[in-house]
């Protein structure tokens, strides 16, 4: 492990993730608000920052940025980001282990909460939200649009923040690609909150929601969420703008560009095809409570806003059916499309995890046919279906462990499973005491902690996080 290396870019990405205080200093201003609670974080993070990255003089030093230094970056940058991020909620009176909670599932846009909207400084709220718009698309990406001096090495660098996900389609060089994502990334953002505005929301609302629609976040200024507006054109451009946020950003890059092949897109046809068969399974399934009219509007806005791992909520779904619910908790699971700001564990891999598992049934029933996973129309090697695998069982184990820790601390069954689901696939609101009517608040802290640790480990899609806690990992070599 190259530790100066490592705390040099840690200290960049920190220096960096400084100037994110300057858009709730304006609010504070523009509020008549102190300026105090996003002064002193700047300022720690631009001080620290600045003693970290002291180390690399030279460009060449990049060259040797391993997949190990990556992943201890790329991990320990999120949790600085939760740390620092969270003061701002203490200066205004909230818990350590709260604010923590509060920042961690801001930047990994989970949602869950533990505060009341109306009670926090408006500077707050958007600072509140500012951290899931900054989290959706990663600070990794912003550092690697900014600074060229580690394009060299950039590839290793984003794999580990997100895994799993090739981006070299969209630019030859990742740098460009980085651009080219943040240019989507802010061209959406502007169109969002221009048409918010235009349905009446004011402009701190609109800002606001816009901030954690498009990075699947969910915070809301409002404690009815988006039900707060009663306005089904809110609800439905909200849903769409949820829904591509689900999506392969690089797909919706090309479709920008005038090359529409997000049609053709095996993973995206799989996403919407989730979509659909559990939209209209749960509006048939809320018939006994709603006009035809209102179980197609609550049910497709919900199944988008879960599935996303939005959070968003026009209704209390926790008072829906068992079956309805049950299909929640399992769009919780599937998640949103790689390349997205979504969590879970991805359309991508449920996708080919079915056809592995057919590919292993028929090579049973035929051992001497030779058969290939194939996606798109080229067999995908065994060592990506091992990751995959590999991903599936870790996941599911730490979903079990999490729960049954949960249980421990006194919750019920519901509770536990849907809270777990909910932290660990970013997604938010769960069911039980963690539903929509209710927040995390009267959760423990020890509870509150772990849940704040599943959203770490799922918004960076658990082996960047896991590395971290081998021994190993650490030695020099690896």
């Amino acid at each position: 492990m190259n530790l100066r290396l490592t705390a040099s870019i840690l200290g960049k990405l920190l220096m960096l993730f400084s100037f994110s205080f300057i858009l709730p200093l304006i609010a504070a201003h523009v509020f008549e608000e102190p300026y105090h609670p996003f002064l002193i974080p700047a300022a720690l993070s631009l001080l620290v920052g600045a003693v970290l990255g002291y180390g690399i003089k030279t460009e060449s030093e990049f060259d040797s940025l391993r997949h190990k230094e990556s992943f201890a970056i790329v991990a320990l940058i999120w949790l600085f980001m939760s740390i620092f991020g969270s003061i701002p909620y203490i200066i205004f009176g909230i818990s350590p282990v709260d604010a923590f909670f509060e920042s961690m599932s801001g930047f990994t846009t989970t949602g869950a909460s533990v505060l009341t909207p109306e009670e926090l400084p408006k500077s707050l709220l958007l600072w509140r939200s500012l951290t899931q718009w900054i989290g959706g698309m990663g600070i990794i990406v912003l550092f690697l649009a900014i600074f060229p001096n580690v394009a060299k090495r950039s590839t290793v660098l984003f794999q580990a923040e997100y895994p799993g996900v090739s981006l070299s389609k969209v630019k030859p060089r990742i740098r460009d690609t980085a651009l080219s994502l943040y240019k989507v990334y802010l061209l959406l953002t502007i169109a969002e909150v221009a048409l918010l505005y235009a349905l009446g929301l004011s402009l701190f609302d609109a800002i606001n929601h816009t901030f954690t629609t498009l990075s699947t976040g969910g915070y809301s200024t409002h404690s009815e969420s988006i039900a707060f507006f009663k306005d089904v054109r809110v609800e439905a451009v909200v849903a769409f703008f949820a829904f591509l946020g689900g999506a392969n950003f690089a797909l919706i890059y090309f479709l920008l560009s005038g090359k529409p092949v997000i049609f053709r897109n095996t993973e995206f046809r799989a996403y919407v095809c989730f979509l659909a068969l559990a939209s209209v399974v749960i509006a048939a399934v809320n018939l006994d409570r709603y006009s035809i009219f209102e179980s197609l509007r609550y049910s497709i806005f919900q199944a988008v806003s879960i599935m996303t791992t939005t959070g968003f909520t026009t209704a209390d779904f926790d008072a829906w059916s068992d079956s309805a619910k049950l299909i929640l908790v399992v769009l919780m699971f599937i998640g949103g499309s790689s390349g997205s700001t979504g969590g879970g564990i991805k359309v991508i891999r449920i996708y080919l995890l079915i056809k592995y598992a057919v590919h292993q049934i028929l090579r049973a029933a035929e051992p001497r046919t030779v058969r290939a996973v194939k996606f798109e129309g080229r067999a995908i090697k065994k060592e990506i279906l091992d990751d995959i695998a590999a991903f599936f069982v870790l996941y599911i184990l730490i979903f079990a462990v999490s729960s049954i820790l949960v249980s421990l601390s006194g919750y019920d069954i519901v509770t536990s499973i849907s809270a777990t689901a909910a932290t660990l696939g970013n997604v938010g609101p769960g069911l039980g005491l963690a539903g929509a009517a209710e927040n995390y608040a009267s959760f423990p802290s020890l509870t509150k902690i772990l849940l704040a640790v599943n959203m770490w480990i799922g918004r960076l899609e658990i082996f960047t996080v896991v590395s971290l806690f081998i021994p190993t990992f650490w030695r020099e070599r690896w």
